[in-house]
């Protein structure tokens, strides 16, 4: 609608431009008919160039149109199987890593639990040691 509204401008605009044209020269008759006559010709010229452009712009954006709703799904489709794949591929991974993560805490605890047994009894020998001295 809106191409339709500017084609009915541009026709207007050529109508207006010819009839100001015609009423404010000093030429003869037949040089004003000759004038009309290549001015139709060239609006008739510039008429048929811009459907031509019109319907060619049209055609590519179907054809866009058209590829993008063939390709879309495929595409789609291709990415929820991948998102899917990977998600099996890391799932032992992601295991194995837990149980490593679960055992490293539980090292980490048994160390600091030993540590912590060790310097008990190195307090004890070092009172041990004072008290002996004195």
């Amino acid at each position: 609608m809106n191409m339709k509204s500017s084609l009915l401008g541009l026709a207007v605009g050529i109508v207006g431009g010819a009839t100001a044209m015609l009423l404010s020269t000093p030429q003869s008759g037949k040089d004003v008919r000759q004038s009309f006559k290549s001015t139709k010709e060239a609006s008739q010229e510039v008429g048929s160039e811009l459907q031509q452009r019109f319907s060619s712009i049209k055609d590519a954006v179907d054809m866009i149109k058209s590829e993008v709703q063939t390709t879309l799904p495929n595409v789609v489709a291709d990415v929820k199987t991948s998102v899917q794949k990977f998600q099996e591929d890391t799932a032992p991974i992601q295991n194995r890593l837990k149980g490593n993560i679960d055992a490293a805490s539980q090292s980490a605890n048994e160390l600091g639990q030993a540590a912590s047994e060790m310097s008990m009894e190195v307090e004890k020998l070092v009172n041990r040691l004072t008290f002996k001295k004195q």
